[in-house]
């Protein structure tokens, strides 16, 4: 059996009642190929979630998702900092303003996706696409500061990388300037993600 390819989203946290990267992994959960989860907010778990999915399914790459509150394209995240530095609590009511998220880890760790590759599938496919040096300082960026991690410590051969999803549109309805982005476009963007890594892993195979 080959090995499916790990997808992950987050639970709901602040403001956000809906989090679009929790529905789209129940959009695709049960698919072929793909082994969904949705993990919690929380500095705590989140890392210890993936490295048990990680264990338990042995994936063949892994791609994390996050919402992006402030932006309307889809962000592929190039750098993991080693930092965590957020005023807003996490959901077990954690704030980190200035914490080391591994204090004898690397500064950074860089995104293990073609991220270039990513970028032009993502933009071919009509998606509004950019990319971002820096995941934020809240629990999006400590997850994926903790599974490079992971995966660099352990010699795991794991493609891994994070992107941040935008909000919906009814989500920055009355917001000035913004428009979000259809559910039905996510899930266009999550789907080409995982055929191009599927057509890699095949390549590699």
């Amino acid at each position: 059996m080959t090995a499916p390819i790990l997808l992950t989203g987050f639970q709901p946290f602040g403001d956000n009642a809906v989090n679009p990267t929790a529905l789209l992994m129940e959009r695709l959960a049960g698919e072929p190929g793909v082994v969904t989860a949705v993990l919690p907010v929380e500095y705590d778990v989140c890392g210890a979630a993936f490295a048990t999915l990680v264990e338990e399914h042995r994936p063949a790459a892994a791609l994390c998702f996050g919402l992006a509150g402030n932006s309307d394209y889809i962000k592929v995240e190039r750098l993991a900092w080693n930092r965590d530095e957020s005023d807003k609590p996490d959901n077990a009511g954690v704030v980190r303003t200035d914490s080391p998220i591994e204090p004898d880890g690397p500064t950074a760790y860089g995104s293990a996706l073609p991220i270039p590759m990513v970028m032009r599938e993502l933009a071919i496919a009509g998606l509004p696409v950019t990319f971002s040096d820096f995941a934020g300082g809240f629990v999006c960026n400590h997850l994926f500061y903790r599974a490079r991690h992971l995966i660099e410590t352990r010699g795991l051969d794991l493609p891994m990388g994070f992107i941040h999803l935008p909000p919906l549109p009814e989500q920055v309805a009355g917001q000035s300037g913004r428009v979000g982005l259809r559910l039905e476009r996510q899930e266009l963007a999550v789907r080409t993600l995982v055929g191009l890594l599927q057509q890699g892993l095949g390549e590699t195979a």
